[in-house]
């Protein structure tokens, strides 16, 4: 196989995945991050690395932003919000996490491909993602290996849901870059 048609089969597949994505369930999301005193964000692997990511871009646009684990989380309760990730909607370090800030008065959302279950049925919201996860069925048929296309597309559907946050806030990428580490 050639680069080109790697590609080409990776955009292919990705916009299957996306076009999965009821409209409803991300301004369900977006309402949950503007509402929140504090969004937290936490999922494990390689979708923690695209959560990861996505937190680092709602601190950038001003929002009072938390990665789970991290040394100088403060404590979560009412009023803040928990995005976990989770393609199976079954991880145990990510349901563990959810279930203890349902117990700290916090509201949970979650990105998953399956909202009915235990991650899913301990969340206000739930955005799903079809595609295939580590014990969940294959919805949309992929060529790449394990579950990397879920992780893909989940990075890209934060990265819509940002887009959508900079709209509704009014803010602009100058504005975020001020807002952005600068130790580098």
């Amino acid at each position: 196989m050639q680069f080109a048609t790697a590609a080409v089969t990776i955009e292919q597949e990705v916009a299957r995945i996306l076009s999965t994505v009821q409209e409803g369930d991300v301004q369900a999301l977006l309402r949950a991050l503007l509402n929140a005193r504090s969004v937290f964000v936490f999922g494990a692997g390689r979708v923690g690395l695209a959560a990861q990511a996505f937190a680092m871009r709602l601190a950038q646009l001003g929002l009072r932003c938390v990665w789970v684990g991290d040394i100088t989380m403060p404590p979560i309760g009412p009023g803040d919000l928990l995005l976990v990730c989770s393609g199976s909607g079954e991880t145990a370090t990510v349901r563990v996490v959810a279930e203890l800030a349902v117990k700290r008065g916090a509201d949970v959302a979650t990105i998953t491909r399956d909202p009915q279950a235990s991650i899913g049925r301990l969340c206000r919201v739930a955005v799903r993602l079809g595609g295939k996860t580590a014990i969940g069925e294959e919805t949309v048929v992929s060529q790449q290996p394990l579950v990397t296309l879920w992780e893909q597309a989940l990075f890209l559907l934060l990265d819509g849901v940002v887009m959508l946050l900079m709209e509704r806030l009014g803010q602009t990428s100058a504005a975020m870059k001020q807002r952005s580490m600068n130790l580098e």
